[in-house]
């Protein structure tokens, strides 16, 4: 609809529920480093690269979709105003339902300091697109078992990091409201909210023919991997705007050093450490790995904190100083 728009177009709001799961990409991600596409593959779960920013994320009818397809001036020219635009209706039909959403910039939906609205933003065609969704139940253990984890804890804090800061109408109301329900209030929202009548719509001839022949081009393996694989000793997932988990591999004499952590923040709230840490005694890495949680990721904080851990259990690290675990640990930062 973005590219055969016109000056004649009018900006149009697109509601829809899909038809069959599958795994959806962020235009600059990389499919080979974000998912198992032998898993996807043998769940027979397509994996799509949309024209529109954000993370990887499973899909599946359990969602309602929404994308606003508007002229570029009728939309606010500051990216968090357009996104806190959009927002709105969205929050306001959360309200409508008794959850207590609200905006958590940049540009999600938060409620009890969970995400339940993602959104997506770009340039496409003649239009500029805002995308985002109403989640009306979500697996966690399906798209944790889908990530291309390196390593099982990395697996563990991301499962567990979904568990804790996504959230759905189930999850808030113990059961979903009807979806037409919940299209009909959204409606309602979103005129008041662009201060327009919303008029039924169906596409036209030319909408259609580039649908056809955009499918052709979205379909192939050039467009799914033009970004190539991206690897990195550092691995990164977003869960939402404030919560990331990270891997980094260090090297060392010995081995490599894995560090896999989750940040709320700017804090650490969870981590592993694995491969060869080459830390003496070996039996002090479980109290390292519990005085480091809720530490700030910062250079002072880390520092004071394992030369104090180091001093008082009597334990050394003969390949790296304090300041070689605190430049490691910074390299996972958001």
């Amino acid at each position: 609809m973005a590219y055969a728009r016109t000056g004649e177009t009018p900006d149009t709001v697109v509601l829809s529920i899909p038809t069959e799961p599958y795994v959806c990409m962020g235009y600059h991600r990389s499919p080979g480093a974000e998912i198992n596409l032998e898993r996807c593959h043998s769940a027979q779960l397509p994996v799509i690269r949309r024209q529109t920013g954000g993370g990887t994320v499973f899909i599946d009818d359990r969602q309602l979709f929404v994308q606003w397809i508007f002229h570029p001036a009728r939309l606010p020219r500051m990216v968090e105003n357009r996104f806190r635009l959009f927002c709105q209706p969205l929050i306001q039909t959360y309200q409508f339902f008794g959850i207590n959403a609200f905006f958590f910039p940049p540009n999600d939906v938060h409620v009890r300091n969970r995400k339940i609205v993602g959104t997506g933003a770009g340039a496409i065609g003649n239009a500029e697109v805002v995308t985002g969704n109403f989640i009306f139940d979500f697996n966690p253990e399906i798209m944790a078992g889908l990530l291309n984890a390196p390593s099982d804890p990395f697996r563990r804090m991301a499962l567990e990091g979904m568990q804790q800061y996504m959230s759905s109408f189930r999850r808030e109301l113990k059961t979903a409201p009807d979806p037409e329900a919940v299209k009909a209030v959204y409606r309602e929202k979103c005129r008041d909210a662009l201060q327009a009548t919303l008029i039924p719509g169906e596409f036209t001839p030319e909408e259609q023919r580039l649908m056809a022949q955009l499918d052709e081009k979205f379909a192939t393996n050039e467009w799914l991997f033009e970004h190539g694989y991206n690897h990195s000793s550092l691995r990164r997932l977003k869960i939402h705007a404030n919560v990331w988990v990270s891997e980094t591999t260090v090297t060392g004499q010995n081995g490599p050093l894995h560090i896999t952590l989750r940040t709320k923040g700017n804090r650490i709230d969870d981590i592993t450490f694995s491969g060869n840490p080459g830390l003496q005694p070996p039996s002090r890495l479980t109290g390292l790995e519990k005085v480091l949680t809720n530490v700030e990721l910062t250079p002072a904080p880390l520092l004071e904190i394992l030369e104090a851990f180091f001093e008082l259990h009597g334990a050394h690290s003969p390949e790296r100083t304090a300041e070689d675990w605190v430049n490691a640990l910074l390299n996972c930062k958001a």
